[in-house]
């Protein structure tokens, strides 16, 4: 038996063993998970990446049902973790980061937001910060009409120049700017833009207003770091942080009274490292003297034909730069500083080769994520479907499947989804099995519903999804009509003749021959006149060979003969 349970006189303590596919185990872990007079359970799930919907719906509804008990979560594996997070779910990751980690890239800016309890954090930090070539960018929750005293307590604390800001304040290095009260701190092309336009998250300053700038400014070389607070400010630009290659980082939220802001960016799924106050600082003063991790790319060619040999997976066409800064990351989690060791290692552990395969997966995707581009297939592509008697789309990177749910949501708006089969891949199983299960935390759909109403939504969004008091899941209606499953874009094969294609924020990772086998590999797979949807992010060399633009400003091709 895979599931175990020991009582002492405090807890009942559950140890699970694998990912509880087998009925049996799932049968005796439901048997366990109940109160029994116990005031504390805690589980404890040791090698499990992804567990079945049954199993993450019979934690919610535990935690809904029982308030009075203390339910504590220990996970071995950050996936797994990182799932728990997203549905509302809290938990323990069992493996931290060691205060030795030194980054490998050259960071020209940190940003700290944060809100409710977050002053002395941001004092902290500064303290222990030491001058350098950089900028800091602080914004924290303050009350409009309140002076903001931050500034002045700052300059008796720490080496950087503190900058009064106002509008088209030039940025230098070894400064800090903060935030003023009643407006939006926007950075761009080297100067920072105040704007008093209408609050973002109820809140002006806004963190997300402050860190998307600073994402599109600073790419890679910005570390942003979300401390305590309340409300969701600044969770969702960590998509634009990660898409942008910004190292990403909350404040453990065991050491927060106001825990909001860290939860809810943690739930994203998009966070690089979870420290504790002190380690947070530590890790911030180290980092901002960066040991350089070269590769030549003889080296990473060699290395990748090791992975490709040896693991089956092939990154010997993935861009060079995204490719090496990925690496770094898995070598300093794991201590590695050489990188000839690191190739000796990964060849050698599984384990240590499936850290630098998530490393390399992406998943950054929301329910009808860039609403208009979605409008624009509803309005301009479906309705050109209607006369097929089958319809067949491919989501081709589908991540946690909400592209393929919104597909689904608008050819049943549009009185087709009967006839329609949505083919959804992505080359992550586990991401895969998430979309599988179909399991949302209620934050998500509520945050969706604007977008869904941006693009053209005309029906009640909630419709479409059991909602219970702590999550909410896709109705099989919508599920029946999406395969989920693993698949690589490096497959050259052609496995189906679809009309419609989405491919969104992909190919930016590779380089251009595989953007190039890649793009062939959708025009084999296309019907004729069939529509190829790419993401706004990308940036291929030229517009896709066999196509011709249907929507510009949409990116969206048309096969043509």
């Amino acid at each position: 038996m895979n599931v175990h349970a020991v009582d002492t006189r405090k807890s009942h303590h559950i140890s699970v063993q694998g990912n509880m596919q087998s009925q049996a185990d799932r049968d005796e872990f439901f048997l366990l998970l109940k109160p029994g007079g116990h005031k504390e359970i805690e589980l404890t799930f040791f090698d499990a990446r992804i567990l079945p919907a049954e199993v993450m719906t019979a934690i919610k509804s535990f935690i809904a049902l029982n308030k009075t008990i203390k339910l504590k979560i220990n996970v071995f594996h950050r996936y797994l973790g990182s799932y728990f997070y997203r549905l509302g779910i809290p938990c323990h990751v069992m493996q931290q980061h060691s205060l030795e980690y030194r980054e490998t890239k050259k960071i020209k800016a940190i940003a700290l937001g944060g809100s409710a309890g977050s002053l002395d954090k941001i004092m902290s930090i500064m303290a222990k910060l030491p001058p350098r070539d950089i900028c800091v960018f602080i914004v924290q929750h303050i009350l409009e009409k309140e002076p903001n005293y931050l500034g002045e307590i700052l300059e008796r604390s720490t080496g950087f120049k503190v900058v009064h800001v106002v509008n088209n304040t030039p940025v230098k290095p070894n400064c800090v700017y903060i935030a003023p009260p009643a407006h939006h701190m926007i950075v761009e092309n080297g100067k920072i833009r105040l704007s008093s336009e209408a609050k973002m998250n109820f809140a002006r300053p806004s963190i997300q207003v402050t860190f998307d700038s600073l994402a599109l400014e600073y790419k890679d070389g910005l570390i942003a770091v979300m401390l305590c607070g309340y409300g969701d400010d600044g969770a969702r630009a960590f998509g634009l942080l990660k898409e942008s290659g910004s190292t990403t980082i909350i404040e453990d939220p065991q050491d927060c009274e106001a825990k909001d802001l860290v939860l809810n960016a943690w739930k994203t799924g998009l966070i690089d490292y979870k420290f504790p106050l002190p380690e947070l600082s530590s890790y911030l003063a180290r980092i901002i003297e960066p040991e350089t991790l070269k590769i030549d790319e003889p080296e990473l060619k060699r290395f990748f034909n090791g992975l490709h040999d040896h693991y089956g997976y092939d990154y010997r066409h993935y861009n060079v730069q995204s490719a090496t800064r990925r690496i770094a990351r898995v070598m300093a989690d794991n201590h590695i500083y050489s990188f000839k060791r690191f190739e000796e290692f990964v060849l050698q552990d599984r384990d240590l080769f499936e850290n630098l395969f998530l490393e390399c997966s992406i998943n950054v995707t929301e329910f009808f994520r860039n609403p208009l581009t979605l409008l624009a297939i509803r309005q301009k592509v479906l309705t050109c479907l209607d006369s097929f008697p089958h319809i067949k789309i491919w989501s081709a990177g589908c991540s946690t499947g909400q592209e393929a749910v919104s597909l689904a949501i608008m050819l049943d708006e549009l009185g087709i989804l009967h006839k329609s089969q949505i083919y959804a891949s992505d080359i992550n199983p586990y991401v895969v099995e998430e979309a599988q299960n179909g399991i949302y935390s209620i934050e998500m759909i509520e945050k969706s519903r604007e977008n869904y109403n941006t693009a053209g939504g005309s029906a009640d969004f909630d419709h479409y999804f059991t909602i219970r008091d702590s999550y909410a899941q896709v109705k099989p209606f919508l599920k029946e009509r999406i395969l989920y499953f693993q698949h690589s874009l490096l497959n050259k094969g052609v496995f189906n003749e679809f009309h419609l294609i989405l491919c969104r924020n992909v190919l930016i990772y590779f380089d251009q021959t595989l953007q190039t086998a890649v793009l062939d590999l959708f025009f084999r797979s296309l019907d004729m006149n069939g529509f190829l949807v790419l993401g706004e992010s990308e940036s291929i060399a030229s517009y896709p060979i066999g196509f011709q633009i249907f929507d510009k400003s949409n990116k969206i091709f048309k096969k043509i003969i």
